[in-house]
């Protein structure tokens, strides 16, 4: 009873081989080639994700050493509290009038 079973199940695939032949030669069937667009999407979303995050890291290092050059040079010219101008004032004062 078992090796009759089995021989249906053959005969049964035997027969259902040419409807998916088809998939197995170019240009491919519906199942094959739209499985290969879906994986085409995948591949070319996690590219774009993968350039959008090297883009954000980078604006964010340039972010970062505009910052540093900034608040730098900013506590370096704080010899003083007195602005430019003042200063330039202070110097005036030293100065002798004839």
């Amino acid at each position: 009873m078992n090796r009759n079973n089995d021989e249906k199940w053959q005969d049964l695939l035997l027969l259902s081989t040419p409807t998916f032949a088809g998939e197995a030669t170019p240009p491919y069937g519906f199942i094959t080639s739209t499985l290969t667009r879906l994986r085409a999407e995948k591949r070319e979303r996690e590219e774009l994700e993968r350039i959008g995050w090297r883009a954000l890291l980078a604006s964010l290092a340039a972010l970062m050493v505009a910052a540093t050059v900034t608040l730098s040079v900013n506590f370096m010219d704080h010899r003083s509290d007195l602005e430019p101008g003042v200063r330039s004032l202070v110097q005036m004062e030293n100065i002798q009038v004839s």
